[in-house]
C-alpha cells in the first residue's frame, strides 16, 4: 500500500473541490472516462429505503488508470499525463482535462471517493484501488496491485457519504444538464454512449436545430490575434438557457447567462476560442470586467441576436406568403438593399407576432390590416423608436409581449443599423440634391444665397466634417466673439464692436466650432450637432465660411472680404486669450482667374490664400482658404463611400431632388417642387401619421431637420420612388 501526500496549500485544494452545481462535479468524472477512451460510461445512483441517494458509481470501459499514472496524477497537483498529450492514447480523441485537478471535483458530491482501476500491463490485466476522503483532501491511498479476473479494462469510481440536498442530481435535471454539457463532444464522437441512472444521454434526440458561426477575428489588448466560433443548439424541450465558454475543441470552461432576449426559444450557445483556454489557465475567465473577454462576449451576443431575429423571420415566412396573397403585405418584390432587407426582417417578426398574440387582429378586415401594416412599415422606415408606442397604444399588444418587443427594439443592433442606414442614405441624397441646386444650368441662377443656400447648409454642417457644429449663421463678428469666449476663464468686453481693418463691422455667413455644448439649441438661426471627441490639448477650432450663391464665383473681392474677417480676429485682443485654430473659407461653385492664381501659395496646400506665421507669443493660428463646392462635396462623398458600398445604395439626382422636397420645402426654389410634383404619381405607399420620438443617431454630427422644415417625414415615399425606378 502507498500513501501519497500532495504538497499544496489546503485552501487551494478546497477551492478545487467546489462546483457551482453537484452535476458539474459528476461531469468531471465522465470527462475522465472518455479521456481514457471509454465508449460506454454508466452513472448509477444507489438509493436507500427512503429513496435518498446513498452512493454513486461511475463505471466505464476505458483503458483504466495505470499504476504509474496513479502515482504521478494523485501524488502531484497537475501531474496528469494529459498535460503532455493532445489526444487520447488509443482512439486519438481530443482530450478534455490537462491540469490534473478534475479528480478533486468528486468532493463536491461526497465525503469518500474510491477509484477502482483495471488496466492492461504486459499482456495481463491488473487492478488496484485509489482512495481519498474530505477529512484530508491532500492525501490519497493506493492499494497493492493484484491480477484481475474481470473481463476487460476500465475504471469504476465509487462515491459514498453523499452530501445532502443534491437537487441537480435528480435524473430529469441531471440528464438535461449532461445533454447540454456533452452535446458538442457526443456530436463529434457518436460511438460514445453515456447513461445516467438508466436514461441515455443523447443530445441529438433532443436537438431541434444546430447552427455554427465563425465570429469575426479580433485582436486582444496585447496585440495577439484570436479566432472564435459560436454554436447555437435549439432544443425541443424546455431548458434553462446558457452560454458556455469553451476551449477551441468545445470543452466547457464556464457557464453563464446568454444575456439576450429570445422569446419562445430554448437554446444553449457554445463559444469556442483559444483566448478562453488561456484565460482559464490564468484564472481570469470568471472576470467579466476583463477587456478582452468583454469584447468577445459583446460580439457573441450580437451574433445571437442576429441568429434569433433570422429564426423569427423564417418562422414568419409562411404567414408572410399568406399576406402577399391577400395583397396586404406592404412591401413589393425583392429587397433592393441591405437596409430594406433588414427592415423587412423586423417587420415580418413584429407583424407575425400580432397575428399570434392579439386575438382580435385575426378578425380584423383586410383593409384595416393593410393600414396597420403600412403604419408599422412607416415607423420602421422613418422612426423606429415609435414602434413601441404603436404596438402598445394602437395595436394593443399584451403587456408581456410589449416587454419582449421593447427589449428587442432597444437591444438589437439591427434597429441601430436601420437608423444608421437612413442617416447615410439621407446624406447621400442630400449631396445629390445639393449638386443639382449648385450646378444645374436652369437651377443655379435661381438659388438664393441667404434664404435658401444658407438655410440648407446650416442644417447639414456634417458636409464640412462631423467634428464641427454650427454656432453662427449670418451673424456679426461680435457674436462670433461671444461664442468664442463665453466658456473662457477671463472677462472680456463683449459689447465693444469687432472692427475689420477698414473700420466696419462684418457679417459672418456660417461659423462652425469643434467645442461641445452642455445643451442643444435648435431654432431658426442656430444648430448645434453632435461632435467627435478631441483632446483638450488640441484647443478650439473654429471654421468661418463666407458662402456665396452659385452664380457668384470666388473673386478678388470675396477673398479680400474673407481675409478682412481673419485680420479682424488677429487685431482684436479678446480673441487672443484662448488657444484656437481659426480657419476661414471663401466658398462658391467656382473661382475666377484671380482667385485661382492666389490659391497657389508657395509651400502651402492648393487653395490656401493666407497662412499666419508661427508666433510663440500668441495662442491662435489662422488659415484662409478659397474653396469650391466640388472639393467639399467630393471630400464628403469620400467619407460616406465605405457605408455606401456596404449598403449597395446609389443616390440619383431624382432621389436627391425628392429628398429636398420632402425635407426642406421652405428652402428650395419653387421650380424644384413643381418639377417633382409632376412625377408624384409614382409614389404608391400610404404613410399614415405616426407618433414622433427622437432617434439616437449612431453617426456623430447628424442633426434632425429643424421644426418647420417639413410637416411629416416622407422616407417611405422616397423609398417607394427609388424602387419603382
Amino acid at each position: 500500500m502507498q500513501i501519497l501526500d500532495v504538497e499544496v496549500a489546503q485552501d487551494h485544494i478546497d477551492s478545487l473541490s467546489k462546483a457551482k452545481k453537484p452535476i458539474l462535479g459528476l461531469a468531471e468524472l465522465i470527462w475522465n472516462s472518455v479521456d481514457a477512451d471509454a465508449t460506454d460510461v454508466k452513472v448509477r445512483l444507489n438509493r436507500n429505503s427512503l429513496n435518498a441517494i446513498e452512493s454513486i458509481n461511475v463505471i466505464d470501459n476505458g483503458l483504466g488508470i495505470t499504476m504509474q499514472d496513479a502515482q504521478e496524477g494523485f501524488g502531484h497537483l497537475g501531474g496528469s499525463w494529459k498535460k503532455l498529450e493532445r489526444q487520447s492514447r488509443r482512439d486519438k480523441r481530443i482530450l478534455h482535462g490537462k491540469q490534473g485537478q478534475g479528480r478533486y471535483r468528486a468532493y463536491a458530491l461526497c465525503d469518500n471517493a474510491d477509484w477502482e482501476s483495471v488496466y492492461l500491463s504486459n499482456g495481463s490485466l491488473k487492478e488496484f484501488k485509489i482512495s481519498g476522503t474530505t477529512s484530508n483532501k491532500r492525501r490519497f491511498t493506493i492499494s497493492d496491485e493484484t491480477p484481475s479476473t474481470r473481463d476487460g479494462t476500465g475504471t469504476t469510481v465509487r462515491l459514498t457519504n453523499i452530501i445532502s440536498q443534491q437537487g441537480s442530481l435528480d435524473p430529469d435535471r441531471a440528464v438535461t444538464e449532461l445533454n447540454r454539457l456533452l452535446a458538442l463532444y457526443l456530436k463529434q464522437y457518436p460511438q460514445v454512449r453515456i447513461s445516467y441512472d438508466g436514461d441515455a444521454v443523447d443530445p441529438s434526440a433532443l436537438e431541434d436545430r444546430r447552427t455554427n458561426y465563425d465570429l469575426p477575428a479580433f485582436t486582444a489588448e496585447d496585440g495577439k490575434p484570436y479566432q472564435a466560433s459560436l454554436t447555437v443548439i435549439e432544443w425541443k424541450l424546455e431548458i434553462e438557457r446558457a452560454l458556455y465558454l469553451c476551449t477551441e475543441n468545445g470543452f466547457t470552461l464556464r457557464e453563464m447567462a446568454p444575456g439576450i432576449q429570445a422569446p419562445g426559444y430554448q437554446f444553449t450557445a457554445y463559444l469556442r476560442s483559444k483566448l478562453l483556454e488561456e484565460m482559464d489557465e490564468a484564472a481570469t475567465i470568471d472576470m467579466d470586467e476583463f477587456t478582452d473577454l468583454k469584447k468577445l462576449l459583446d460580439v457573441t451576443k450580437e451574433q445571437l441576436r442576429k441568429h434569433f431575429l433570422q429564426r423569427d423571420a423564417e418562422k414568419a415566412s409562411g404567414i408572410v406568403e399568406r399576406w402577399k396573397e391577400e395583397d396586404i403585405y406592404p412591401y413589393q418584390g425583392t429587397p433592393r438593399d441591405v437596409m430594406e432587407e433588414t427592415e423587412r426582417q423586423i417587420f415580418d417578426v413584429v407583424a407575425s407576432s400580432l397575428d399570434a398574440y392579439v386575438s382580435e387582429f385575426k378578425e380584423v378586415k383586410s383593409k384595416a390590416k393593410k393600414l396597420t401594416f403600412n403604419l408599422l412599415r412607416y415607423a420602421l422606415e422613418s422612426n423606429p423608436a415609435s414602434m413601441q408606442f404603436i404596438l402598445t397604444e394602437v395595436v394593443g399588444l399584451p403587456k408581456d409581449k410589449q416587454d419582449e418587443f421593447a427589449a428587442l427594439l432597444q437591444k438589437t443592433s439591427l434597429i441601430s443599423m436601420i437608423n444608421a442606414s437612413k442617416i447615410v442614405t439621407d446624406r447621400l441624397d442630400f449631396l445629390k440634391g445639393l449638386e443639382y441646386l449648385l450646378y444645374d444650368p436652369q437651377m443655379r441662377p435661381t438659388v438664393k444665397e441667404r434664404s435658401q443656400l444658407h438655410k440648407l447648409v446650416s442644417r447639414n454642417t456634417w458636409i464640412f466634417g462631423d467634428e464641427f457644429y454650427l454656432v453662427n449663421n449670418d451673424e456679426s463678428l461680435n457674436n462670433v466673439l461671444r461664442k468664442h469666449v463665453e466658456n473662457a476663464l477671463f472677462d472680456a468686453d463683449l459689447d465693444k464692436p469687432v472692427l475689420r481693418p477698414d473700420g466696419t463691422t462684418g457679417v459672418v455667413d456660417i461659423g462652425l466650432s469643434n467645442i461641445p455644448r452642455d445643451e442643444q439649441i435648435v431654432d431658426s438661426d442656430v444648430v448645434i450637432s453632435k461632435i467627435l471627441e478631441r483632446q483638450p490639448s488640441e484647443g478650439r477650432h473654429h471654421l468661418i465660411i463666407e458662402l456665396k450663391r452659385p452664380s457668384q464665383p470666388v473673386s478678388s473681392a470675396v477673398i479680400s472680404q474673407t481675409k478682412s474677417y481673419a485680420f479682424a480676429v488677429a487685431a482684436d485682443e479678446r480673441f487672443q486669450n484662448v488657444r484656437t485654430n481659426w480657419t476661414f473659407w471663401a466658398l462658391s461653385n467656382q473661382m475666377d482667374s484671380f482667385a485661382q492664381l492666389e490659391a497657389q501659395m508657395e509651400g502651402q496646400p492648393q487653395g490656401v490664400v493666407y497662412q499666419s506665421r508661427a508666433n510663440a507669443s500668441r495662442n491662435y493660428n489662422m488659415t484662409v482658404w478659397a474653396k469650391s463646392w466640388a472639393e467639399v462635396i467630393e471630400q464628403c462623398s469620400a467619407r460616406l463611400r465605405f457605408f455606401q458600398e456596404r449598403l449597395n445604395y446609389n443616390a440619383s439626382q431624382s432621389s436627391g431632388k425628392q429628398f429636398l422636397v420632402d425635407t426642406y420645402p421652405k428652402f428650395i426654389p419653387k421650380f424644384v417642387k413643381e418639377e417633382n410634383s409632376a412625377t408624384a404619381g409614382e409614389v404608391n405607399i400610404e404613410a399614415p401619421s405616426a407618433p414622433t420620438a427622437p432617434i439616437a443617431s449612431p453617426i456623430p454630427g447628424d442633426t434632425a431637420p429643424l421644426a418647420g422644415d417639413r410637416a411629416t417625414p416622407a422616407r417611405s415615399q422616397r423609398s417607394s420612388t427609388r424602387r419603382k425606378r
